[in-house]
């Protein structure tokens, strides 16, 4: 492939990427301003990078061996796009709460940039071409951009915190693509300077690859996400947890009072394991202690004195042990039916669970308890 036609199919890519945001935005069905706002700010991106592809694609400085004109051209678009596909994230993790200067900080820098790929360009001083002007603006591209990054893995830590104190472990795995979203996109941050210090005609496209299937990745997901509830079930839990630091907890008097409040949790725990409260499909820390019929705050504390310290990882540990005793007494059980049992979501994620949690794969586990009860 030349380079004229991989531009011409990236500039096709990017625009039917920003036309399926588009039309998913529009949808009713999509709620939350912070949803639609990310949106929208993807867009733009994908759309700049449309753009990019179109002029690196009419003006063929790729083709003519004219590389730092190449480069001046990707820095002039690109710059912008990731900042704006990065505001979406950090937008869409924060719900709509976006610092000023997180706005500021991208426009400053690319209107830094600018002046300096200008002066580059036309040599305003002698020290300065433009080939020194687009090492120093990949540079500083680099450094906005794994700034940005880092903003968003602190956001992504503490979605992460609210939904294990929330929901039971499987809602991280609704979350997973955020994960891998970011890593793409740090990345595309500590490539691009490197390409342009280091690189040559073959580097380039590679780098190119790297930004494309970077962006195709989040949007799909993206896209995904809005048409499912995980938008709406991250914003419970986030909510709750700041429910939960408004509420001053009871200051107890003595060690004799703790004592009684944890032994009323304990016996409140096992009359709820018994009628297999634990074992429901999709429970909540707040479904929880509504039939176990204790204060909210209790559990959760008695939950911190643990070693499992977050309710998903408490209630796992349950469904695991649950599993165990499934699988050592019933040989002939399929992985499908303990998982349905146990209350995991899906067979693969209740493999997955379990082999995570004691090493082994639920049938490695079973035919060792069969052995071992035979022999």
């Amino acid at each position: 492939m030349t380079a004229g036609e991989y531009q011409f199919s990236a500039m096709l890519l990017m625009a039917l990427l920003t036309l399926t945001l588009a039309v998913v935005l529009m949808r009713r069905e999509v709620n939350g301003a912070d949803v639609k706002g990310s949106g929208w700010l993807l867009a733009g991106g994908t759309l700049l990078l449309s753009i990019h592809f179109y002029l690196q694609h009419a003006l063929g400085f790729r083709d003519a061996g004219e590389l730092h004109k190449s480069v001046f051209l990707n820095l002039i678009f690109i710059l912008p796009a990731a900042w704006l596909i990065n505001m979406s994230m950090i937008f869409l993790l924060r719900k709509g709460e976006v610092r000023l200067w997180e706005w500021l900080a991208g426009p400053l820098v690319y209107g830094v940039a600018l002046v300096i790929l200008i002066a580059g360009k036309l040599e305003v001083v002698e020290w300065m071409n433009l080939n020194r002007a687009n090492h120093v603006v990949s540079a500083l591209y680099g450094i906005t951009l794994l700034l940005y990054n880092a903003l968003e893995f602190i956001e992504l830590k503490r979605i992460r915190q609210a939904l294990d104190n929330f929901y039971d472990q499987s809602m991280r795995y609704r979350i997973r693509w955020l994960g891998v979203s970011l890593k793409l996109l740090a990345l595309v941050a500590l490539s691009s300077p490197i390409t342009i210090f280091f690189g040559s005609k073959f580097v380039l496209p590679i780098f190119g690859i790297i930004v494309l299937v970077s962006v195709y990745y989040y949007v799909l997901c993206f896209v995904c996400f809005c048409v499912s509830e995980s938008a709406y079930l991250i914003s419970v839990a986030k909510e709750e947890e700041e429910e939960e630091v408004r509420i001053v907890l009871p200051e107890t008097q003595d060690k004799h009072t703790d004592s009684d409040q944890n032994q009323r949790v304990e016996q409140a725990i096992r009359k709820w394991m018994e009628k297999r409260g634990h074992l429901k499909t999709g429970i909540t820390i707040q479904n929880a202690v509504e039939e176990m019929q204790i204060p909210r705050y209790l559990l959760v504390r008695w939950i911190k004195g643990t070693e499992y310290e977050v309710f998903s990882r408490w209630i796992t540990h349950l469904r695991v042990e649950e599993a165990k005793r499934l699988l050592a007494a019933h040989a002939d059980y399929s992985n499908e039916a303990v998982a349905y049992e146990c209350g995991f979501s899906s067979r693969s994620y209740f493999q997955k669970i379990f082999k995570e949690q004691t090493g082994m794969t639920p049938v490695e586990y079973q035919t060792k308890k069969t052995h071992a009860s035979s022999s």
